[in-house]
């Protein structure tokens, strides 16, 4: 949507599917970071007048809803929301709000004049980070439109070593003007260059846009060896993607919380959510699809891996730690995985585990189909 005129305008059925993300990923982010870390700060840097016309809470108050009604708050730590918007009536609104929210000093929400967000990142960042470089920082970044978030915009916020960022990405829009030639270099600047033009040569909507999402991802990836990236898209009535977050971390603790967050909001394949349809009631809830996952665990026939190792994998793919003990499982039963070591264990899958996989035929003429962890205990190498 365009920059409304007005102070306050109507949420959208998006609206609030981007909020209940925001909100599932902090429950978690702040259940690990307001606990180890003795300080840590959300930057929201396009954070509006703080609710809707229609009565749904902003963004800024979604934060700080979150830290306020968490189940371990009386174990946080000092937690700064710094909320940044150019707008003076906005900021002037959005401030009567929070004030009116009672907190402990251990919150600290924070109003702050805002020009361009990419022309304040050095002033925010300072804020931001004023009790040491280290201090795990999350960067909400949810403009208006896509120009508002150039790339080198994204890259300034991740260059600290527990930065991490949600960004909305407007798929419809770049959708729409990728072919148009005079939005091109704007659309390079978004991207952070041109590798994004290869989606030109894929046809059709869907198609497209999953192309368009695959070069943001990778190109924020390139920007070191250890970021990581995930997205979640929230369709429209045609099913395709109108917009999606996409979500950057250089730490696997990360990873951990925005998948979960996704596969809570779309349990079956946790990608998408329908703005139209979220929410309504279903006759049966739908099974997780986890054939991506298998198909990476059935890869590594002929090798043994460590549990750890393998978590790593499926958290890369989207996939969560709960999802590689199921799948481990049932490939168990179909003879596919075998827990190596150690030979006894209460539980399945543990921590420290190494685990061997298998083709789907064996070549030592033994069927594997019947074994299990309980079975391998007897048919161990060497006896």
């Amino acid at each position: 949507m365009g920059q409304p005129d007005e102070l306050l305008w109507d949420s959208e059925p998006r609206t609030l599917i981007k909020h209940h993300i925001y909100r599932r990923y902090l429950d978690c982010w702040m259940g690990k970071v307001c606990q180890s870390f003795e300080y840590a700060t959300i930057v929201d840097a396009f954070a509006g007048p703080g609710v809707y016309k229609d009565g749904l809470d902003g963004s800024p108050v979604v934060v700080a809803k979150g830290y306020l009604e968490h189940s371990h708050l009386e174990r946080f730590k000092n937690l700064t929301v710094l909320c940044a918007e150019k707008r003076e009536d906005r900021r002037d609104h959005l401030d009567g709000l929070l004030n009116g929210i009672s907190r402990p000093a251990k919150l600290r929400l924070q109003v702050l004049e805002a020009g361009e967000a990419l022309a304040r990142h050095k002033e925010l960042d300072a804020i931001a980070h004023q009790h040491g470089p280290s201090i795990p920082t999350l960067w909400i970044l949810d403009p208006f439109d896509w120009a508002g978030v150039p790339f080198d915009l994204v890259k300034a916020c991740l260059q600290r070593p527990r930065d991490e960022v949600l960004v909305t990405w407007f798929a419809d829009e770049l959708y729409r003007f990728c072919e148009h030639a005079p939005k091109q270099a704007a659309i390079d600047r978004h991207f952070g260059g041109s590798a994004w033009r290869a989606a030109l040569e894929v046809r059709g909507e869907g198609p497209r846009k999953e192309a368009l999402l695959k070069a943001y991802r990778e190109g924020i990836e390139r920007l070191s060896g250890s970021t990581f990236t995930e997205s979640f898209s929230v369709a429209s009535k045609n099913a395709h993607a109108r917009y999606s977050l996409v979500f950057a971390t250089h730490d696997m603790r990360g990873m951990t919380c925005f998948n979960q967050a996704k596969w809570r909001m779309d349990p079956h394949r946790g990608m998408s959510a329908n703005e139209w349809k979220y929410g309504q009631p279903t006759l049966f809830d739908p099974e997780p699809d986890l054939s991506g996952l298998r198909g990476k665990l059935e890869s590594l026939a002929g090798q043994a891996r460590t549990f750890e190792y393998l978590v790593n994998q499926a958290q890369r793919l989207g996939f969560t730690e709960p999802q590689v003990r199921t799948t481990l499982t049932r490939m168990d039963e179909d003879g596919l995985a075998i827990r190596q070591s150690p030979v006894k264990s209460t539980t399945p899958w543990p921590a420290g585990s190494l685990i061997r996989f298998y083709a789907a035929a064996a070549d030592n003429g033994l069927s594997l189909t019947k074994l299990s962890p309980s079975t391998f205990e007897r048919v161990r190498p060497g006896h």
